[in-house]
């Protein structure tokens, strides 16, 4: 019984208090109520923590494949002009890493920089799942790559590598490559998103 007393006492202060600070406030005057002298900005966000920041630049990017002709791709496998894509990594703190290579179990270490490996996720091709699929023609895939042009299997993260605490630059290649499907001739598209990791 005193417990419920002593809440509705607080909760009557409280409004008590709010009730003062509204009555003072009403006595000043402050031009709230003329069009084009107040607003109110809305802000939010988050505060993560994180070895490196992505460059805006970076985070979205429309990736021109240029014209690839059909004599280049009669052959089921053949690959057409691969293009590059850049990704900057900026801020980055100096740390420890100790990644481990999912592929081969060795693992990386470095007292002073952080590791990061990256996946790339889209639909695959159902005639070659280390394929991207394109939407558009035919018998075509998109094949990535890293910049040591080694294959990248989609939604599979890179081996490891170490990024240097400050500004890094991060190239990928995306090929266009032949596979078993009947190949159409056309204008094709993909979107591709990608996740990086830090450890």
């Amino acid at each position: 019984m005193n417990v419920k007393y002593g809440y509705r006492h607080a909760a009557l202060g409280l409004i008590l208090f709010s009730s003062l600070v509204q009555a003072s406030g009403l006595d000043k005057v402050d031009n709230w109520d003329v069009d084009g002298t107040h607003g109110v900005l809305q802000v939010q966000g988050t505060l993560t923590e994180s070895a490196c920041r992505l460059a805006m630049s970076s985070a979205w990017q429309t990736v021109d494949m240029g014209n690839t002709s059909t004599g280049m791709l009669q052959q089921v496998g053949r690959q057409g002009t691969p293009v590059a894509v850049q990704l900057r990594l900026e801020d980055c703190l100096s740390g420890e890493s100790r990644s481990r290579n999912q592929l081969l179990g060795n693992l990386l270490w470095n007292p002073d920089m952080p590791g990061m490996k990256i996946r790339f996720l889209a639909p695959v091709s159902t005639e070659n799942p280390q394929l991207i699929a394109v939407s558009g023609t035919k018998g075509l895939g998109l094949l990535i790559s890293d910049q040591h042009k080694m294959a990248l299997t989609p939604g599979i993260y890179s081996s490891p590598i170490l990024v240097s605490p400050g500004q890094n630059q991060l190239t990928y290649y995306i090929t266009p490559v032949r596979t078993y499907a009947g190949l159409n001739a056309g204008a094709y598209r993909a979107q591709i998103q990608f996740q990086l990791s830090y450890d």
